[in-house]
């Protein structure tokens, strides 16, 4: 499956069956491939041919023992393929968070896979030499010839692993850029992260989770907003906002019932909060993808909902301590 059009989005069930966690496919790129995203993590090795990879900001040229890693949410594409073939391992998000969280913090493979709600980084091209390119292919195939009856999580996260540990030597050497910077910073702000995107339905406050990190809610507060853009508890609203609306898309429950999972148990509360962020009205919002498909807001709707619906008390979203 190849996208059909620049900025289309490629979507995992295209790629996994329900009760896989990691797919495979072995393409020939013609001559261009659009720019476009997944909703997945993309391993792609060069097996054979040349061509140039593309990002929004960059192109580099691939060759045999080049890899791409490609993380959800980021846009590549390929351009001016000569007999390019690249062997594509995909791994869904979700076996990430669970399966494998402490990558995260891994010195090396941290620069490659980031936590949900984190600016996903540009896709990392690593080139590696024909041993490792061996090693690291041979650990996947392993994977991928395995029969269906046969193939465990075990066995399969083993393999995935020490395939990741081929091109963890190569981060350092390749992408030296990833490692410059406050590496402490980023780490407290992937950890302010998962808390919060653990349990939505607690009342953080800022003094709360700068407690559970060690930090002082004004050490927190600034390093938070120097990489995400915005203080943690207007975040966590986004953020709430967003699994809110996957709930409203993807299931049948009482929209006041979802407002209580993602920590919003006040239906009018969760109306107009929902309603700052996406819009429009949860009710709206489900109406809508289910008659269409897909609604994206755009930026005036957001802007006239936040002038519709202030801050209650007063305070705006950037400066409140709770959510």
């Amino acid at each position: 499956m190849t996208p059909h059009a620049p900025g289309h989005t490629l979507p995992a069930d295209a790629f996994f069956e329900p009760s896989q966690f990691v797919g495979f496919s072995v393409a020939h790129p013609t001559s261009a491939v659009f720019m476009h995203f997944h909703d997945f993590y993309e391993l792609g090795l060069v097996t054979e041919g040349t061509g140039l990879h593309m990002t929004p900001t960059a192109e580099q040229r691939v060759s045999r023992g080049s890899v791409i890693f490609v993380a959800p949410g980021a846009s590549h594409g390929y351009r001016m393929s000569d007999g390019l073939v690249v062997y594509h391992c995909f791994l869904r998000v979700e076996t990430v968070q669970f399966e494998l969280p402490w990558t995260y913090h891994d010195k090396w493979l941290g620069q490659l896979f980031t936590p949900p709600g984190i600016e996903p980084p540009p896709p990392a091209v690593l080139s590696l030499d024909e041993e490792a390119l061996a090693e690291c292919l041979a650990h996947l195939e392993a994977i991928r010839e395995r029969p269906a009856d046969r193939r465990s999580e075990a066995f399969d996260l083993g393999h995935l692993l020490l395939a990741l540990d081929v091109l963890a030597r190569y981060v350092e050497r390749d992408q030296p850029e990833r490692l410059t910077g406050e590496a402490g910073a980023s780490m407290l702000v992937s950890r302010a992260v998962e808390l919060m995107d653990h349990d939505l339905t607690q009342r953080w406050t800022l003094d709360d989770l700068a407690g559970q990190l060690f930090v002082s809610p004004f050490h927190l507060g600034r390093q938070f907003n120097r990489w995400m853009g915005l203080p943690p508890i207007a975040w966590l609203g986004r953020r709430r906002a967003e699994r809110a609306a996957i709930l409203l898309a993807t299931t049948d429950s009482a929209i006041g019932a979802i407002g209580g999972q993602v920590g919003w148990p006040d239906p009018s509360h969760f109306s107009r909060r929902f309603r700052q962020h996406m819009g429009v009205s949860p009710r709206t919002y489900r109406a809508q993808r289910r008659s269409c498909g897909f609604h994206q807001p755009d930026r005036d709707e957001v802007d006239r909902a936040r002038a519709e619906a202030p801050e209650s008390g007063g305070r705006s979203a950037g400066s409140a301590r709770y959510a």
